[in-house]
Parts: structure tokens; sequence; C-alpha cells
């Protein structure tokens, strides 16, 4: 897959862009905080739904402007060409289009894949179970809008029964036999939808897996071994739909007393890890912060082979000013990965660090405040 065309409006610090990449490699240079990141983040949203790094949407939009768009025209080997657009507003929710008609973000996610590595993703090693889930939505929902509608679904019927166990709670055990047969319905919809999550989630993991370690024991050189394994919070929720589904079932059942008295739900994959391990330690407490960049490369990897499994075709490749943080043996890994037929955007503040038959093969860009400049060759750094 390949993005054709680009088109930026109040996005960030971009107040009008109009790009046509190349179809291979996209080096992207300037100083900091010029736009080189905000590029990158433009694609990713339209890929994943989610912006990269702002906490709420409303960063995404340009200082002093109300609205946002950002919209993009992909290339598929596999399917016909597609048009994915982002409307943001100050004032309203986000609209995501798909060839002219606006969809459910659940519905236009998985138009198109991306493989971002970024700094930010060594919080996916070293950071919290919360960065984990977030990664293994992402990239499941890349791969599977059908995850995506699930994922949507149980987090509506968890935010609704959490209402309802506050509000039992705070009624100081004054409810009612018709709040517990709410209960009970909400119960179910955690069921259908969350059975649907995890199962999911082991499926990619158990997918990911092989791939992630093939790709550790090339880059740590045979040293170093590299354990993926999915911990669910659902003790059991593992295998075929209705074992999954008893599983969860009876523990709602078990842990319904608690929750009642805590006013929240305590079991359900909105507590789910993914574990990761190096020579059987744990990588976010024991590993080196060389290693825990050797595992999310690796991962990075895996996530670029799966995606040419699952979609016969590579994925677009997003480096973002991670080239002077890696050694040579693992830049050339993420070069690599980029030249095997993928169209890349990669960022950097000077183009010093990059070999000469990466440059010879580039179409080279400068930034600077949302300014988009093409280079000639002799004017790379």
């Amino acid at each position: 897959m390949r993005l054709l065309e680009i088109d930026l409006l109040n996005f960030r610090n971009y107040e009008s862009l109009h790009l046509l990449p190349d179809a291979g490699l996209n080096l992207i240079t300037g100083a900091n905080a010029q736009g080189k990141t905000n590029l990158l983040e433009a694609i990713y949203l339209l890929a994943t739904g989610r912006p990269l790094r702002a906490s709420r949407e409303e960063e995404l939009i340009r200082w002093g402007t109300e609205e946002a768009t950002v919209r993009a025209r992909i290339h598929r080997q596999q399917s016909l060409d597609v048009e994915v657009e982002a409307h943001l507003s100050r004032n309203h929710p986000r609209v995501m289009m798909v060839d002219g008609q606006a969809h459910r973000a659940a519905i236009a996610l998985g138009q198109f894949n991306v493989v971002i590595f970024s700094a930010m993703d060594l919080e996916v090693v070293r950071g919290q179970p919360a960065d984990r889930r977030r990664y293994l939505d992402v990239e499941i929902s890349m791969l599977s809008p059908a995850y995506a509608r699930a994922l949507a679904g149980y987090r509506r019927a968890l935010e609704q029964r959490n209402r309802l166990l506050k509000s039992i709670r705070e009624s100081g055990g004054a409810w009612t036999p018709s709040m517990i047969d709410l209960l009970d319905a909400w119960d179910e919809q955690l069921v259908r939808y969350g059975s649907s999550v995890m199962i999911a989630r082991e499926r990619f993991i158990s997918a990911l897996s092989p791939l992630a370690q093939a790709a550790h024991a090339e880059l740590s050189e045979g040293r170093e071994s590299l354990d993926i394994r999915y911990a669910p919070a659902v003790e059991g929720a593992q295998g075929e739909r209705e074992q999954v589904a008893h599983c969860f079932r009876e523990q709602l059942c078990k842990m319904r007393e608690e929750e009642l008295r805590r006013g929240t739900t305590l079991v359900g994959p909105q507590r789910d890890d993914l574990l990761l391990f190096v020579d059987g330690k744990e990588a976010r407490t024991y590993a080196s912060q060389g290693q825990q960049r050797t595992v999310m490369l690796s991962l990075k990897r895996a996530e670029f082979e799966l995606t040419l499994q699952e979609r016969q075709e590579p994925p677009i490749v997003l480096l973002d000013d991670v080239m002077s943080d890696l050694d040579d043996l693992r830049r050339t890994q993420l070069l690599r990965m980029a030249l095997r037929g993928a169209q890349a955007f990669i960022t950097a503040t000077s183009a010093e660090t990059f070999p000469q038959e990466i440059l010879a093969a580039a179409r080279m860009y400068r930034v600077e405040s949302g300014r988009i400049e093409v280079l000639d060759k002799g004017n790379a750094t």
C-alpha cells in the first residue's frame, strides 16, 4: 500500500499542505518543532483513528483556528484505491470519511496499515499495562475492523456498567431488584464484547510472537531470546469462545459483591497486560535501555511481517527521528525493513547519519515552520 497524496488544513502547525510523496523512501529533515513529526502524525491518525502524541484532539487543530482536516489517497494492491479523511473540530466530535462517505471510526479503521517507530514506542516495553493495551488495540484494529467494533462495544458497556455500580454504591444499599436486573444485562454485554476482545488479543500475540522472536534473535546476533505472553485479567480466558465467555461470566459473578462495594468493574480485558521477557526476565524491569530498544524494534519488525502476511502487501513505514539513537546494526535493520518494497517516511534533524545508498534512493524534504521544501540531491544536509 502507498500514500499517493496527502492534504493538511490547519493541522498542528500546518496552515495548508498538499504533498505528493515518493513511492519509496521519503526523508524529511529539519530542526526540532518545525513540523516533521506532525506530518507523520497526520498519516498515523488516518490509519489508526488515534493521535500519535496529543492527549486531546483539539491539540491537533492549528492555534487560532476552529477546525482542521487531514485527507489522503491510498493505493492498495489487493483492493481499490481509497480516500480517507478526518475532520477535527473544537466544538464537535471528529468525523471520519471513506471515499466521501461519513463512517463511524471503527469502520473507517483498517483502510490502510502503518508501522511506526518513535521514541514514545519504548513505553510499550518500559511503561504501564495501559501502554501495552493501547499498543494491542491500535495494531489489532488496523488488521481487524471487527476488533475495533468489539472494543468500542466493550467500552460502551463498561462505562454504563460502572455508572450503574457507582449509583448502587451511592444509594447506600437502597438499590432495587430492577438495578440488579440491569446489572445482569450489562454483564452479558461485557461477556459478549469482552470475549471477542480477549480472543483477538490472544490470536494476535500468538501470530506476532514467533516473528518477534526471530527478529530479536537476529538483532541480538543470537545472544538473547525474546518471549511474549498474553496475560488476560480473566483467569482461564484463553481458548474457544465458549470457554472464554464462561470464565468471564463466572468471575463477574464471583466479584459482584466486591464490585458493588467499590462501585467499579474489577475484572475484564481493561486490565489485561502484554508480558515481554528477555532471557526469561521481564524486560520492563530488568532489561537495559539498549535491550528495551531491541525488543521494540523486534516488535516493529514482527508487525511489518504480520501485516505483509495478512494483507499480502507491505504497510507504510513511519520512522520518527529514531535513527540517531540506534547503533549501526539496529539502524541497518530498520532501513532494511523500509527498503523491502514499502513506502517509508523517515524524519531526522539532518541527513548526515544516513548511508549514501539511502540518500541516493530517497526523495529529500526540509521542513521549516510548517512548510515543506523538496530538496535536490546536492542540498540534502
